[in-house]
């Protein structure tokens, strides 16, 4: 993908984890890959598809003159954020922050950490069977907008039957398409602080809930870790998720299934007739 590079813009701040750090201040250097399709730009001269680079190093002396962080590692995570966030086109950052006058007291060149980050799409299964359930997707939806989310798709809202063998109300069911900046297991940890706020209480296994956010897929990952398993594991045996997902996204290749949803949909309609 195409490239702007920016290399060794200075800002003089007061970053640090010590006193001194905080009182006297010390100088930066930020240097920048932003990625993103420069096509319009080059051929018809449009200024939206490009990114100002003039204004971009502004931006970034502003925001980082705006608080004192105690390490360089939460100042580099908030450019990157702000980034992405001022810049929808922007596809991909590769960012490193220097610290020339980090206080080693040794021969030092600089100290420096580099934050590398990648938009990625990701399908979102929503659920609710407690209180005012489409009211509930509606809200999760929104907090995850306003966590940064982009919803690219949502699907219609489907009521169907609970699924588990627990005795208990239907179900309103939703998935939408996101894109996202955030790593899978962040990603996830994200869902999990949404249903924590919204007051899901996990006390019966598959039994009832406000609200249910499960992680279907992040591109075409596949993760097995004791946190995040992707893609979500009952995929293929839920029509409940199979249903809204197919109808956003009936091409998507399962990636260890090697199948697109629509046949998965198929399979298991026909597996229950």
């Amino acid at each position: 993908m195409d490239q702007l590079q920016i290399k060794d813009l200075e800002i003089f701040a007061y970053h640090g984890l010590f006193p001194s750090e905080k009182e006297l201040g010390q100088k930066f250097v930020v240097s920048a890959i932003l990625s993103y399709d420069m096509t319009k730009a080059a051929t018809d001269l449009d200024l939206t598809a490009s990114v100002h680079y003039g204004e971009l190093c502004q931006q970034w002396t502003t925001w980082f003159q705006e608080t004192s962080e105690d390490l360089i590692e939460t100042v580099a995570y908030k450019l990157v954020e702000r980034t992405f966030e001022a810049y929808p086109l922007v596809q991909e950052i590769q960012l490193e922050l220097k610290k020339p006058w980090a206080p080693v007291h040794l021969p030092l060149d600089t100290c420096s950490v580099t934050i590398h980050r990648r938009k990625q799409r990701a399908f979102i299964a929503l659920g609710s069977n407690m209180g005012d359930k489409q009211a509930n997707l509606k809200q999760a939806i929104e907090k995850m907008r306003n966590r940064g989310i982009h919803i690219l798709k949502e699907s219609s809202v489907l009521t169907t039957e609970p699924w588990g063998g627990v005795e208990q109300d239907s179900f309103t069911n939703q998935v939408v398409e996101v894109e996202t900046w955030l790593p899978a297991p962040v990603l996830l940890e994200t869902l999990l602080a949404i249903e924590s706020e919204m007051g899901r209480v996990r006390k019966v296994h598959w039994g009832p809930r406000l609200i249910d956010l499960d992680l279907l897929f992040v591109e075409d990952q596949v993760i097995y870790t004791d946190d995040l398993i992707l893609p979500h594991p009952y995929i293929a045996e839920r029509l409940f998720v199979l249903e809204p997902l197919v109808e956003i996204a009936p091409h998507f290749i399962h990636p260890i299934l090697k199948q697109p949803i629509r046949y998965l949909v198929d399979q298991l309609e026909q597996g229950n007739a």
